[in-house]
């Protein structure tokens, strides 16, 4: 049964979203469709590319505090295909195989990963503080509001120590070297390694608000995005702090292995965010609909890309490391 446990927990996502569409109209969502406003899905699906550029310059900045050399435009290229393999992948896993990517071109391991990491973490961190409005929104669907802040203190705290141990020299040299060798002594080898490869990267001033400053800027472009979709369908009564909190508690969610691609997770949080304000949940489903287009538009840039990069090809002259 464990075997099988973590494939029937994916299978949550979907089976809400059969649930939602087994009760909804579907000739009104037809008509709902019919009714779209077409230029602003349209310009949401072309600031796709401004909304890559400062994701990949933001993990290239990380990569040279490493020690790492990439330039901007491979390092789009590996992004886009990340993307692809995250979205199609629970929780977004597929992501972590931008280090292999960097792995196969001559960089090590350790740091090309925590590269990978750190910057899933930074867009977390952002989503999380800002999930807080999405959640206080769903109050009348949630216990009490004492343990929405609970846990949302909890989880961005939690989050922001994480980010910590692995940024912070001292925090992480102490994890390396003192904590997981008591825990794991056979891999003290391998994390001395590890804490020699990751020794360039210490969390300071400029490197911090160059990288917060940077994940607020692909954050603005995703919410843009997302407020294009709203707008597409006339849902313009729903406030914009309401449209943030609830876009970005869907991207903390979307992170759980519950699902493939948010589908239900999305649905559920849409259609309790827009019930309050007068619209339906046939409104709602068109809407993650449209969510589901831009990761579709993602995966289908992202497949294309991964043929002029594929996995298993090694570089026969691997770029230097940054001095």
């Amino acid at each position: 049964m464990k075997k099988y446990l973590p494939w029937l927990l994916k299978l949550l996502g979907p089976l809400l979203l059969i649930a939602f569409l087994a009760k909804a109209n579907l000739i009104g969502m037809v008509d709902i469709l019919r009714g779209a406003q077409i230029w602003p899905i349209i310009l949401s699906l072309l600031l796709l590319p401004p909304f890559l550029l400062i994701k990949s310059w933001r993990w290239v900045r990380l990569l040279r505090e490493m020690g790492l050399a990439l330039d901007l435009p491979t390092a789009c290229a590996l992004y886009m295909v990340g993307i692809f393999y995250g979205a199609t992948t629970p929780g977004q896993a597929g992501d972590l195989l931008k280090a292999v990517y960097l792995h196969e071109r001559g960089q090590p391991m350790a740091p090309a990963m925590l590269s990978v990491v750190l910057d899933r973490l930074f867009d977390l961190l952002i989503m999380a503080a800002l999930a807080t409005m999405g959640i206080f929104a769903l109050g009348q669907m949630l216990p009490s509001r004492g343990l929405q802040a609970a846990l949302v203190v909890a989880m961005g705290l939690g989050m922001v120590a994480l980010t910590t141990v692995l940024v912070a020299r001292g925090p992480r040299e102490w994890m390396l070297t003192a904590v997981l060798p008591r825990i794991a002594p056979r891999l003290k080898v391998r994390l001395d390694r590890w804490n020699s490869q990751l020794s360039s990267l210490s969390l300071h001033p400029p490197l911090l608000g160059t990288i917060m400053g940077a994940s607020l800027i692909s954050a603005s472009f995703t919410f843009w995005r997302l407020w294009l979709l709203f707008l597409a369908l006339g849902l313009d009564r729903v406030p914009l702090y309401v449209v943030v909190g609830s876009s970005a508690l869907i991207a903390v969610l979307q992170v759980l292995p519950i699902s493939i691609a948010g589908v239900g997770l999305r649905d559920a949080v849409l259609i309790a965010i827009l019930l309050p304000y007068g619209y339906s949940s046939n409104q709602a489903l068109i809407l993650s609909a449209l969510f589901l287009l831009l990761n579709i538009e993602h995966i289908l840039v992202g497949f294309v890309v991964s043929f002029w990069y594929p996995l298993g090809t090694r570089q026969a002259n691997p770029p230097d490391l940054v001095e």
